[in-house]
């Protein structure tokens, strides 16, 4: 039925409407200038990592830098075409390629490699399309400390091979890279040092040569290097568009490391997006992001490129350099396109040992220092969480790592809010409550415990042994501060009332919010247990209970609720009075059948019309209310409504409506309690001069005293 009633309510027009394909092809020309500024900057610091990421996402393979090129031009241009992302710049990062080289490794086949980075924007466009932007928001903050540090290390590790087989190239280019800056911290550094490590090593030859010298890692010692490893060949014309060349039986494989691929480009590229809404005070659109990114990766695949992801480096030398559109994504790809169709055999010439240091340097910029700065501070749990996030990062994988890390924090998260606050009546603001009452609490044993959180399964354990534990004749537990109970909380709260019972205890719980109690009454709880023993609020729950202790009567001010009262409403007709006043009941959980409540109150109203005379009426339903509690919506009328008049020919000014359910010994009680406080013309002068909820509590709380 539910699964009905969802299918009627799903308007496909509407869940599409973020993704209006019509508006992926507008570009905003006001800006225009300040977009060709951040492609042009943002390509000129693609280019080395596009290139050394390539090499190393092919574990070293040289052929790799075109897989690098075509992946940053190919998801450069259609994430910004299609993402929800304006100023963002795709393409090869750190943490994809880690993942990409280990698949990589396991293949031996970059057709296969090809096929999985297709695979996963498939898997990216579904996400999007299904939005499942939102759940980034959900990894705890270490979990994504460490994974970026462990990744940071991966690479730095990795590249130290390239770097001894021919150190001083490499100790070149890092060594501008890090005087760079001390220039002029605007200069593409990255870039800057590959050039300048490339161009002395090219312009000395064989005079560096004499310098050169590789590590060999079997006699641990230097020997000479006869010659520095290059980039090699890059075609100098974009190939056209295939399907991976791999095998059958490479898809099995292929399938796994796809959704590992995709799961990695949804972290890394909302994490890059959520930084660029801080930056720029936007908000970007997580679900179109994803589908642009998916089809990016999957444009690549395809056109022969490794997969990417939102680079938060490139994205912010985008932005400082006047990036505003995605206007700035597509010039960034279409740059390097340039680069590949006029200057691939300069590329091709760029040392190997030169981008190890490019590769080297951008791991020491992506470790965060200040986790590890403030780990002695940091919560032992959280510590945890990062160092182990870190290690299996290292030493295992980065999916495997996200998952573990994930779990830790979910179980450290479940055990830390199972600590439910059980709070005692001495530690409860009872201000409201006079001296008398209290002292007939303390003489029949009336306690008062506040709950305070998540009632769920993670804190039924805690909460059952708290409350079993208190003895008074009488316990009120005051749930005004649970905020959400699952079924477990709910069975676990109708097994303590029917312990307390057994032991011929009482049980009230008071301040139950609309959907705690909804939850309660689906589960048949309120039902099984009885109504009375979840009064609206506390002091209704005290009052409750002292009459009982006491022997008292019933009060009317027991029925009514303070969320239930509309003053000077303003109906043209009873029909739109009975709807605003069902409405009301419904959005505060005291009717779940707004159709069989407003039926039934019709159905009585034609019968004969429930009025009392002296201008109160008290239309009253038996259908549709969320449980069997009585209770009475009060409404009073700015003005008479026509043709509604009471058998003394008075136009009704004041409604009580009932919701009795199948109570009917209740609903009689009511009835009478009803009569006779309305009977009164003081109660009456009272009413209509009340212009506050609390006035209106007021009234009909002193009316049995």
């Amino acid at each position: 039925m539910r699964l009905q009633a969802l299918a009627k309510k799903f308007d496909p027009a509407e869940y599409f409407r973020e993704f209006d394909f019509k508006d992926y092809l507008k570009f905003d020309l006001t800006s225009f200038k300040g977009d060709l500024s951040g492609g042009l900057t943002s390509a000129i610091v693609a280019l080395p990592l596009a290139l050394g990421f390539g090499i190393l996402a092919t574990n070293g393979d040289p052929s790799g830098a075109v897989a690098g090129l075509y992946g940053a031009v190919f998801t450069g241009i259609f994430a910004s075409l299609f993402g929800g992302t304006p100023q963002q710049i795709t393409g090869p990062t750190g943490g994809m390629t880690v993942i990409l080289t280990q698949i990589f490794v396991q293949f031996h086949d970059i057709n296969a490699l090809l096929l999985a980075c297709l695979i996963a924007g498939i898997l990216q466009i579904a996400m999007g399309l299904f939005k499942l932007g939102k759940f980034v928001s959900f990894i705890p903050q270490p979990v994504i400390s460490g994974f970026t540090n462990g990744i940071a290390i991966l690479i730095f590790s990795q590249q130290l091979k390239t770097f001894f087989s021919a150190p001083l190239v490499a100790l070149i280019t890092i060594a501008f890279i890090i005087i760079v800056p001390l220039i002029n911290r605007s200069l593409p550094k990255l870039f800057l040092g590959l050039l300048f490590g490339s161009l002395i090593t090219f312009f000395l030859g064989d005079r560096i040569g004499a310098f050169l010298y590789s590590f060999d890692w079997k006699s641990l010692a230097f020997i000479r290097s006869p010659a520095i490893g290059i980039v090699g060949s890059i075609p100098n014309v974009l190939q056209l568009p295939a399907w991976p060349n791999a095998s059958w039986a490479s898809w099995h494989r292929a399938i796994p490391a796809g959704f590992a691929i995709a799961m990695l480009g949804y972290l890394e590229t909302l994490l890059a997006s959520v930084v660029v809404d801080s930056v720029t005070n936007t908000e970007h659109n997580s679900n179109r992001e994803l589908v642009g990114q998916g089809i990016g990766n999957s444009a690549a695949a395809l056109f022969g490129g490794i997969a990417g992801t939102g680079a938060i480096v490139r994205t912010m030398i985008n932005i400082r350099s006047g990036g505003k559109t995605k206007l700035s994504g597509v010039i960034c790809g279409l740059i390097l396109v340039v680069v590949i169709l006029s200057l691939a055999p300069v590329a091709a010439r760029i040392p190997l040992a030169a981008l190890s240091g490019v590769l080297m340097m951008a791991a020491v910029g992506m470790f965060e220092w200040e986790p590890i700065k403030i780990l002695p501070k940091t919560p032992l749990a959280d510590s945890l969480v990062f160092v182990t996030t870190m290690l299996v990062t290292v030493f295992a994988d980065l999916i495997s790592a996200v998952l573990i890390g994930m779990l830790m924090a979910t179980f450290l998260f479940i055990n830390r809010v199972s600590q439910l606050g059980i709070i005692p009546a001495l530690e409860r603001d009872l201000s409201s409550i006079s001296e008398d009452t209290k002292k007939i609490m303390q003489r029949h044993k009336i306690s008062v415990f506040g709950i305070e959180g998540p009632l769920f399964f993670g804190a039924v354990r805690s909460f059952s042994k708290a409350i079993t534990n208190a003895m008074p004749d009488t316990l009120i537990l005051d749930m005004k501060g649970v905020s959400i109970v699952d079924a477990s909380g709910a069975q676990a709260v109708e097994s303590i009332i029917q312990k307390m019972r057994g032991r011929k205890k009482r049980v009230l719980i008071s301040g139950m919010r609309p959907e705690v109690r909804k939850i309660l009454h689906e589960l048949e709880i309120i039902q099984n247990v009885g109504a009375d023993s979840f009064p609206d609020d506390l002091e209704k729950a005290i009052d409750y209970a002292v009459s009982l202790a006491e022997n008292r009567q019933p009060n009317l001010s027991d029925y009514l609720k303070s969320d239930l009262i509309m003053l000077e409403a303003e109906v043209s007709d009873k029909k739109q009075l009975f709807e605003k006043a069902v409405d009301l009941a419904v959005e505060k959980g005291y009717v779940f059948d707004r159709e069989a409540f407003l039926e039934s109150l019709w159905h009585r109203e034609q019968d004969s019309p429930t009025t009392l005379g002296q201008g109160v009426a008290i239309p009253h339903s038996r259908s549709g209310a969320a449980t069997d509690e009585v209770v009475i919506i009060y409404i009073s009328l700015k003005r008479p409504i026509p043709g509604y008049v009471c058998d003394d020919r008075q136009p009704v000014k004041i409604v009580l409506m009932i919701s009795a359910g199948e109570n009917i010994q209740g609903y009689l009680k009511v009835l009478k309690l009803i009569g006779q406080a309305m009977g009164r013309e003081s109660v009456r002068q009272q009413l209509k001069q009340a212009d506050s909820p609390g006035k209106v509590m007021d009234v009909f709380h002193s009316v049995m005293e």
